[in-house]
């Protein structure tokens, strides 16, 4: 397996909210105000879309000459790649409390699920800057 970098750390709040299963949480939960992380669907959502900013980024680094249309190319064909292999060389699956009964955890969407929620939270707490030199680090090629 290839060599990865520890993963950025993130606040026991955020932990909780990446290895806790959804449906382990009650169904209309309340925001706390007072704590940035505590919404696991907002920080998947944000680390979605900042996740794949940084890699779009990182590729627009390496193939400067890249257009538009190379670059969707390049980020749709190896971004969920990335996601499988970064969730299974960091044993994420194992972390996860609360999965339901019969519920397959090596399915392809629980990886995404949890390679976005983390990276939603490393957004929130280490900034732009981190996730895009974490996500770099990842796929060194």
């Amino acid at each position: 397996m290839a060599h990865f970098p520890p993963p950025p750390t993130i606040p026991g709040e955020a932990r909780l909210e990446v290895f806790v299963h959804p449906q382990a949480l009650p169904p209309n939960r309340t925001l706390e105000e007072d704590n940035k992380f505590s919404d696991a669907d907002r920080m998947q959502y944000l680390g979605a879309k900042m996740a794949e900013l940084a890699y779009t980024d990182v590729l627009r680094s390496r193939w400067p000459r890249a257009t538009a249309q190379q670059l969707k190319v390049l980020v749709n064909s190896r971004m969920k790649g990335l996601m499988e292999r970064t969730v299974d060389a960091y044993k994420w699956r194992d972390q996860v409390r609360g999965y339901p009964p019969h519920f397959d955890s090596n399915q392809p969407e629980e990886a995404y699920r949890l390679f976005r929620t983390y990276a939603g939270a490393v957004h929130i707490a280490h900034g732009y800057q981190t996730l895009q030199e974490w996500i770099a680090a990842l796929d060194p090629v």
